[in-house]
């Protein structure tokens, strides 16, 4: 079963360049180039892995940050799961304590750890409809 990935990064090399190594692994992936189109896109369908640069900010003096995008994404579908990728040390214990982050990497983005972390939450999923 391959999981459905919505990879929401401001920059566009790097969220093409997400888009085309998670594809060729298989996955399902969509991409946003920020919060709102993010938005939108959790409204339209279920993800069951959101990955989040947490350098996307909002524009238009909203107080937003990725982890709204989580919070709203798992208020549909519980079971959806966030990968946030940081460039600040500082940031992760916060994000940790978040319900649905499975894993906060360090930018720019290790793919063995990323693979690593779907992999993970792949053979979880599988689990689940087992049951």
């Amino acid at each position: 079963m391959s999981l459905r990935i919505l990879v929401v990064e401001r920059e566009r090399h790097a969220r093409e360049g997400l888009r085309t190594i998670l594809s060729s692994d298989g996955y399902d992936v969509c991409v946003a180039e920020d919060m709102w189109v993010g938005f939108a896109s959790i409204f339209a369908q279920t993800f069951d892995v959101l990955l989040l640069d947490d350098d996307v900010r909002p524009e238009r003096h909203v107080t937003l940050n990725v982890l709204d995008l989580l919070r709203f994404a798992r208020r549909y579908w519980p079971a959806t799961s966030g990968i946030v990728l940081s460039s600040f040390a500082e940031d992760v214990p916060r994000y940790m304590t978040e319900d649905g982050v499975q894993a906060v990497l360090e930018k720019p983005v290790d793919f063995s750890r990323l693979r690593d972390e779907l992999a993970a939450l792949t053979s979880r999923q599988g689990r689940r409809s087992v049951r």
